[in-house]
């Protein structure tokens, strides 16, 4: 599975704040992603927000995780917008959000 660090938030959890905040994050996504982006269609569920930043995590329907920063435009975005990094599965993306964690 996904195993985060504390910088993260919502991830496995159910709380209201937290589903508040998916289905917010989901709905912005579904309006930025256009036709031509790589992640159309394919975002199943965001599974955790970042602290210090717009970033999510997002699960795709392949079950890997990809890496999204949200414009928050409310709009279509041209492709590469939203800007996205695909992380792998369980293991390779816990590894690849820790290592642009650094960054932060």
């Amino acid at each position: 599975g996904l195993e985060l660090s504390d910088r993260w938030w919502g991830h496995d959890e159910t709380t209201e704040p937290a589903e508040t905040k998916r289905t917010a994050v989901l709905g912005e996504l579904s309006k930025e992603i256009s036709a031509g982006h790589e992640l159309c269609g394919q975002v199943v569920r965001v599974e955790a927000f970042f602290e210090a930043s717009d970033d999510v995590i997002v699960r795709l329907v392949d079950g890997t995780f990809a890496l999204v920063r949200p414009t928050w435009s409310g709009k279509t975005e041209s492709p590469p917008y939203p800007t996205t990094k695909r992380l792998g599965t369980g293991a390779a993306a816990s590894e690849a959000v820790a290592q642009w964690e650094l960054d932060w």
